[in-house]
């Protein structure tokens, strides 16, 4: 029975919503699989990974996340305030080289089907959106600006982690087991990269511009002179905090998994 669930989805979509509860101003911590959110960041950024830490050979049946194994620093207070400082200021000054932009090969969709699903990913009564369409550079394409987010029934996001509220309509539950029909289809919105990994569309940046906040700290320079490598800054901004802050990440992620129950993910049909 276990087996019939996409687990991995699961796990995805209560990491996005803890992350969104944890963005609140009254936020004092995180729940989630924050190993995983670790490993994302080792594996794309490459000089925000502790300078010890280099990645290791996988033997068969291992976990991604064995890749980095390796001993944590003890935390304190003020190490870990100057570590955020230097983290902010090592964000924006990300340059389009220092991303690694598909590190999972340059067709992960190829092999992993489900990589271009569109739609809700659903944990239990948690439902979150999806959408590869804003992550075409790892999947090894142009990037573009994406299509409009699906809109939820209810939001609400006060500063207050305990009124948090967002939901959808149950009919997207359905999406996930229609493959075919709910999935991106790459060659008919961009087009393959062909040079430089970081490629984007001519008019992406000034959408980005106009959705998005470009820098942590703040910044004087112009908008024109905003380069590519500015988009990696609020994608990463929170994980970063998070990172700092929560020293015991393997209890949050044991806690996770235990939880876990045969109705809470989405299900594999054949």
């Amino acid at each position: 029975m276990l087996g019939e669930y996409a687990w991995g989805a699961g796990a995805l979509a209560y990491l996005y919503r803890q992350l969104g509860i944890a963005s609140r101003a009254e936020a004092k911590g995180v729940a989630g699989c924050l190993t995983l959110l670790q490993c994302w960041i080792y594996d794309h950024f490459p000089t925000l990974r502790p300078s010890r830490l280099e990645p290791r050979e996988l033997e068969r049946g291992q976990a991604g996340a064995f890749r980095w194994r390796g001993t944590a620093p003890r935390s304190s207070k003020r190490r870990d305030a100057q570590m955020l400082a230097y983290y902010r200021q090592a964000i924006d000054s990300l340059t389009p080289q220092s991303v690694s932009w598909t590190p999972y090969g340059r067709s992960p969709h190829l092999t992993v089907r489900r990589t271009l699903y569109q739609g809700l990913l659903r944990f239990a009564e948690i439902a979150e959106y999806y959408d590869p369409t804003r992550c075409l550079r790892q999947l090894g394409y142009v990037q573009g600006v994406p299509y409009p987010p699906e809109r939820p029934l209810v939001v609400r996001r006060p500063t207050s982690t305990l009124g948090y509220s967002l939901s959808y309509q149950s009919v997207y539950d359905s999406y996930w087991n229609n493959l075919g029909a709910h999935s991106v289809h790459l060659d008919l919105f961009s087009t393959p990269i062909r040079r430089r990994p970081w490629e984007f569309a001519e008019n992406y940046m000034s959408w980005y511009i106009r959705h998005s906040h470009p820098h942590i700290l703040s910044d004087s320079r112009p908008v024109d002179d905003i380069s590519d490598a500015d988009t990696v800054s609020t994608i990463i901004f929170y994980i970063i905090c998070i990172k700092l802050f929560v020293t015991n990440m393997y209890l949050n992620c044991m806690v996770f998994y235990y939880s876990c129950h045969a109705r809470c993910g989405l299900r594999y049909l054949p």
